[in-house]
């Protein structure tokens, strides 16, 4: 009743019936619910602009692993400080149960914006902020600050807030290993291609099966995986064809990506099984865990499965799998 409410006026604003004081005044949940987000995987990231009422209505109960809430780019500026606001009534009056984690995409640090978007978005205490075109550590640094200041003045546990990029450009890829670094709260980071290539002077028709954006993307995973953190593929930005999605995202599972950032529900449901583990792939991961497992009660360190030997990374990547089974 109270989103029904808030989404009303939401809507009288953008329509010009009522002024944005209405919004201002809108009430907030004191306490919100706020658990940790338990799922650990980002196989999709759907992202929604923050000024969007109508879309915001539903997007959680949408099968997306990751809830992308964005005041950057796709806000025109005019309508920042309303997404800012209504972003901020929404989700201090939803709970966070865990099973979606919730990340708000703000400004660059060197842009207008920035400063009012964690004023005004870190008392909602998400799961992540999302920081945009990040080219240097020290960028990851200010903003790790500002995040320790904020929990010690809130009374939260150090690292609740977690971070993540977007790295768009040629000195963001060259730097990556530095700025990955900076910060233990990076969990995840996204590649964005179109933003990269721009930026490179390249054409964007080679961001679709160029070498050239094979070798990037497959730099970008493999600097990702080696610091623990979850490479997100890039949107693809015809929403309507589902099946080049698709196509683009099975590619992307093969070089290494964790998951993908999807711009309409439909694509949702086909990141969700695209980056999910198959059930034979399943079923063979339980058995080698159990064989190895048994080996190990017994003092051998490796075993022999269907005519491959089975030691500790294959292990490893047995329950890995297992854990989308929360096994």
């Amino acid at each position: 009743m109270v989103l029904e409410e808030l989404f009303d006026v939401a809507e009288k604003v953008v329509e010009g019936v009522e002024g944005i004081e209405s919004l201002e005044k809108f009430p907030e949940e004191a306490e919100p619910l706020r658990k940790p987000f338990e799922n650990p995987f980002r196989r999709s990231a759907l992202i929604v602009s923050g000024d969007r009422p109508r879309h915001l209505k539903k997007v959680f109960l949408r099968e997306a692993d990751v809830i992308i809430f964005n005041v950057e780019d796709g806000v025109a500026e005019s309508n920042k400080k309303f997404a800012r606001l209504l972003l901020k009534k929404f989700l201090k009056n939803v709970p966070f149960d865990g099973n979606k984690e919730v990340v708000i995409r703000i400004n660059p640090l060197d842009s207008a914006f920035f400063w009012e978007d964690v004023l005004e978005l870190l008392p909602v205490v998400p799961h992540a902020i999302r920081l945009s075109k990040v080219e240097k550590p020290e960028d990851v640094v200010v903003l790790d600050g500002i995040m320790k200041a904020y929990e010690l003045s809130a009374g939260l546990p150090e690292k609740s807030i977690k971070i993540q990029l977007s790295i768009e450009t040629g000195k963001a890829v060259e730097r990556l290993s530095e700025i990955l670094s900076a910060s233990e709260r990076i969990n995840a980071a996204y590649l964005g291609i179109l933003d990269l290539f721009a930026d490179l002077g390249l054409s964007q028709e080679l961001t679709k099966s160029s070498p050239l954006a094979t070798y990037l993307k497959s730099k970008f995973v493999s600097t990702c995986r080696a610091f623990n953190v979850s490479p997100i593929a890039p949107a693809y930005q015809d929403y309507a064809d589902l099946e080049g999605f698709e196509k683009e995202a099975l590619e992307e599972k093969e070089l290494g990506f964790a998951g993908k950032m999807c711009i309409s529900v439909k694509q949702v449901g086909i990141a969700n099984r695209v980056f999910s583990p198959t059930e034979e792939e399943i079923e063979e991961a339980k058995r080698i865990v159990a064989l190895y497992e048994r080996a190990l009660k017994e003092g051998r360190g490796g075993i022999t499965y269907n005519g491959k030997f089975i030691d500790q990374p294959i292990y490893r990547d047995a329950i890995n799998k297992l854990k989308f089974l929360g096994i």
